[in-house]
């Protein structure tokens, strides 16, 4: 009888706490700003968070209003200015669209150096304290959580074997770094939004460009190109960031709970990614199964290994030198002691 008791009452502790903490929970409908609403991301990831996790790890009480970036005709330097003005809560940003900061940001996904998606995530991890200092001092938000695309390669035009067929060749690149590589293997670099790659593709704006292997068949980019050349120069790791004076008005129960959801759509959105990755590869090139749609049939060339050797000494002799200068002599020193010493890297400025 005593045992029944003490259960009983341990019970309903537990239920008096749990009624406490859902009380403490604040009602609040967050205004968010996601990605690209055709991309894998939007649909399995984004959505199904604000509209359906959140709120019932809430009881209701917790939603988010997401349009994204697509709907809301954004460009991707945009997101994190709306956020700081108070215009969003949330944001799904990607470090290439990074504009104060930039190179600081930028360190967390310098291509050509990410080799896996567990290297990836590993350099974002070990790089988080510079990237919330930049968010909290420059932005105004602060990071909570972190995302990934699929493995990046180059889509082109034409018949490319090598890394020696990028010579000569308009390169579409997302961001400094990748500048830098299509400069190092003698190509040129273009900036073209991701919306607008394909009609640049197929105006001969550009002859290749680089991006996620699944973005690339949702994004039709086969039917404009001819070849994908597998080579890995990245996999854009991205970020979730609230604006801090939102953040602040939030209950610690509410703020708790948001960031417990948060951690759950890290290590789910890094595992979805992850295998979707070769899939997107299989639908561009109808070399493997497809479960997106009808496959592309781009010719997939695997790179030699001069090709990553090749990649490799334009990382070591470019791609580094370069961030480092942007980056600063201590900047360059931190990330070399924290991420370039794990992976025989070091990034100084010539």
């Amino acid at each position: 009888m005593r045992r029944l008791m003490a259960a009983a009452v341990a019970a309903a502790t537990v239920f008096a706490y749990a009624g406490a903490n859902a009380q403490a929970v604040d009602q609040k409908k967050f205004n968010v700003v996601g990605t690209w609403n055709f991309l894998t991301n939007w649909k399995e990831l984004e959505v199904p968070f604000w509209e359906k996790e959140l709120p019932a790890a809430s009881g209701d009480k917790l939603s988010g209003n997401i349009k994204s970036i697509t709907e809301l005709n954004l460009k991707g330097t945009e997101v994190l200015r709306l956020l700081k003005s108070g215009v969003f809560d949330f944001a799904a940003a990607l470090p290439i669209y990074v504009d104060d900061g930039a190179a600081i940001v930028e360190a967390s996904d310098i291509a050509g150096v990410a080799r896996t998606f567990k290297m990836s995530r590993e350099i974002i991890d070990a790089w988080m304290p510079e990237m919330q200092k930049v968010m909290r001092e420059r932005h105004g938000a602060m990071i909570l959580g972190t995302f990934t695309w699929p493995e990046q390669n180059f889509y082109c035009k034409g018949d490319i074997k090598s890394v020696e067929d990028l010579k000569g060749k308009k390169v579409r690149v997302q961001g400094a770094s990748q500048a830098d590589l299509v400069k190092g293997f003698g190509g040129s670099a273009v900036t073209i939004p991701f919306g607008e790659v394909v009609p640049a593709l197929e105006k001969g704006v550009v002859d290749c460009g680089i991006t996620g292997t699944m973005p690339a068949y949702k994004a039709k980019w086969h039917e404009v190109t001819d070849t994908l050349f597998r080579l890995p120069v990245g996999f854009t790791a991205s970020i979730w960031v609230v604006n801090l004076k939102a953040w602040e008005k939030l209950s610690p129960a509410t703020q708790d709970l948001v960031k417990k959801e948060m951690a759950k759509l890290t290590e789910k959105s890094w595992k979805a990614v992850a295998a979707e990755s070769d899939e997107g590869a299989a639908c561009t090139t109808g070399t493997g199964k497809c479960t997106a749609g009808p496959p592309g049939k781009l010719k997939l060339v695997t790179p030699s290994e001069s090709d990553t050797k090749a990649r490799d000494k334009v990382l070591n002799e470019v791609v580094l030198p370069a961030w480092a200068e942007r980056c600063g002599a201590d900047c360059a020193k931190k990330w070399t002691d924290t991420i370039g010493s794990k992976y025989g890297l070091a990034a100084k400025a010539k």
